[in-house]
């Protein structure tokens, strides 16, 4: 026993210390075996807690799934309504187009029909001016 004394508490400690830890994993496993056989149900029991928890996860799955389904659909049926609103602003834009060009090319025609009104109005008028001349000429 030729141990120094500070060597012997040391090892006392290390012992004790190893105890100790044994003791901390007997009493988790004590603990662990309890709370698995509370979680136990009686033979008559028709489904264990594990599929039961299985199950509600599938069913919030499966609910989840048909929300992001409903939603998607939402969102597809929104898409194509825009996509037909969309065509029929186009369609609008094109016939708008149309019957500005159409308006343009009234519009150019009626100058041209104006401008040779004038025409021939400037000439009756200097016909009218012509005959009032030969008729002033006439003896009276």
């Amino acid at each position: 026993m030729g141990q120094p004394p500070v060597a012997v508490a040391q090892l006392w400690i290390v012992r004790s210390h190893r105890t100790l830890m044994k003791i901390h994993y007997i009493v988790l496993f004590v603990v662990c075996c309890m709370l698995t056989a509370c979680n136990r149900h009686s033979a008559d029991s028709t489904a264990p807690a594990s599929d039961v928890a299985a199950s509600q996860a599938q069913k919030d799955y499966d609910e989840q799934i048909k929300r992001q389904q409903a939603a998607q659909d939402t969102y597809d049926r929104q898409t194509k309504r825009a996509d037909v609103q969309l065509q029929a602003q186009e369609d609008m834009h094109k016939r708008a187009d149309a019957l500005l060009t159409t308006q343009e090319q009234l519009l150019k025609r009626q100058q041209d029909d104006f401008a040779r009104f004038e025409k021939i109005l400037d000439t009756w008028e200097s016909q009218q001016k012509q005959y009032q001349k030969y008729l002033d000429s006439l003896p009276k």
